[in-house]
């Protein structure tokens, strides 16, 4: 792909971005320790549970809903984390070691875009899934910056109906999440 061309490509995923509703992640429980063995991609060797609060926005000038999401992924879910061009690996690399909250991040993004972000207790839109991704990064301590040109990556690289739903039944049932209004 020509430079050109990416260049039209993002064009169109900024301009095709839908700002009708949002999430903000506030907070991310540190209280949760991943496990995890590295072959062709990462595979969870136990379960674990992660709850995200935030705050979703239905509709433009809407006033914000407190929620809370609980993401279980069991032993034997497989990613590939944080998929990023081999450029920019050094900056957004796949997992960082020692560092679930960003961990966190990817491995719920691949989650709930499994499901096409129809979960327990919501229907979540792409940019809403998006939106958890760049957030919990934020959390994580990665800058504004290197946020947003991620999130814009991912519009790129997953905005593609390759991503979107592509998962087997079978690797469904490794990752549940559910959301609920609090």
């Amino acid at each position: 792909m020509g430079l050109s061309s990416l260049i039209n490509k993002v064009k169109k995923v900024v301009e095709a971005v839908d700002v009708g509703s949002s999430i903000t992640v506030t907070e991310v429980d540190p209280n949760f320790q991943f496990c995890f063995e590295k072959k062709s991609c990462y595979c969870f060797t136990k379960d674990c549970t992660v709850r995200i609060k935030g705050t979703r926005t239905l509709k433009k000038g809407a006033t914000p809903k407190k929620f809370e999401m609980t993401c279980l992924f069991k032993k034997g879910f497989t990613t590939d984390g944080a998929s990023a061009p081999e450029f920019a690996k050094f900056i957004v690399p796949a997992v960082k070691e020692g560092d679930d909250i960003y961990n966190a991040a990817p491995f719920i993004h691949d989650g709930l875009y499994m499901y096409k972000g129809k979960i327990d207790g919501a229907e979540l839109t792409r940019d809403e899934c998006d939106d958890i991704l760049r957030g919990i990064w934020r959390i994580s301590g990665m800058s504004r910056l290197v946020a947003g040109v991620a999130d814009l990556g991912t519009h790129v690289v997953a905005g593609s109906s390759d991503h979107w739903g592509n998962a087997s039944a079978e690797a469904k049932k490794f990752f549940k999440a559910t959301f609920k209004y609090v």
